[in-house]
């Protein structure tokens, strides 16, 4: 892209952004592009437009798809074939444990599971319709069975989940048959009351931003899921994260 036509570029980017964002907060949105400059201090137009004019034409345009800006009047780079690691390699399923009492605050999370990128035939949940066991299959025979596939686990951790037998179960299984499991603590419940077996997996809390930041990159990698950018991640994001402080504070 030759200087004239990315100065255009970034200008309508800076005028998209400055319509709804702060100048501090563009700043915190290209870092997620990978786009930062420890020694801006100063907030001001022409500060982020220099910030902008660091990024390569690729990062720019990915940035303007996620505004929406029309890019057809700029140079659009060949796109080469991305490397991918071999597909034995990623996880194929997740498998949801969890107790029935709290399945308002799971049905949440597993639809924030998809907007991450899995696919709703990928995921294991007893309580929820079109997500469990087949009719007239053995309930437990079917868990056993799903746990025995290259399956991520989440525990969803509450007194709830410790107080029922089957999710004990679940627990034991999972612990001899899988190698990843993430445990996501389900407030008022807290990560600092996980007992037993719990205490050596990754864990999140439920409500807390930063925590579904580290699950979607975490998915992506376990998963080579194609990476959520930052402008349409963060929306869905909050939407989801608003509607399960709700529900855990009813």
């Amino acid at each position: 892209m030759n200087p004239v036509t990315q100065h255009r570029l970034i200008q309508d980017i800076f005028f998209s952004l400055q319509t709804s964002h702060s100048m501090k907060e563009i700043v915190a949105i290209l870092s997620g592009y990978g786009i930062t400059n420890e020694a801006i201090n100063d907030y001001t137009q022409t500060e982020i437009k220099k910030l902008l004019a660091t990024a390569s034409d690729k990062i720019l345009l990915l940035i303007a798809d996620d505004l929406k800006i029309d890019t057809s009047n700029y140079v659009i780079l060949k796109k080469g074939k991305p490397t991918q690691k071999p597909k034995e390699e990623y996880l194929k399923k997740i498998f949801i444990s969890h107790s029935s009492k709290d399945k308002e605050v799971v049905t949440s999370f597993v639809q924030l599971l998809e907007v991450i990128g899995i696919p709703s035939e990928n995921i294991f949940c007893t309580s929820l319709e079109g997500y469990g066991t087949t009719l007239g299959n053995n309930f437990i025979e079917e868990i056993e069975a799903r746990l025995d596939e290259d399956v991520l686990v989440f525990f969803m951790l509450s007194d709830n989940f410790y107080k029922s037998p089957m999710c004990l179960i679940e627990m034991g299984a999972a612990w001899a048959k899988t190698k990843s499991q993430i445990s996501v603590a389900i407030t008022p419940f807290d990560l600092g009351k996980i007992q037993g077996v719990f205490k050596h997996f990754q864990g999140i809390q439920i409500d807390n931003e930063l925590h579904y930041d580290l699950l979607k990159e975490t998915l992506e990698t376990k998963f080579g899921l194609e990476p959520k950018r930052p402008l349409v991640w963060a929306p869905k994001r909050n939407i989801f994260l608003n509607m399960i402080k709700q529900q855990i504070k009813n």
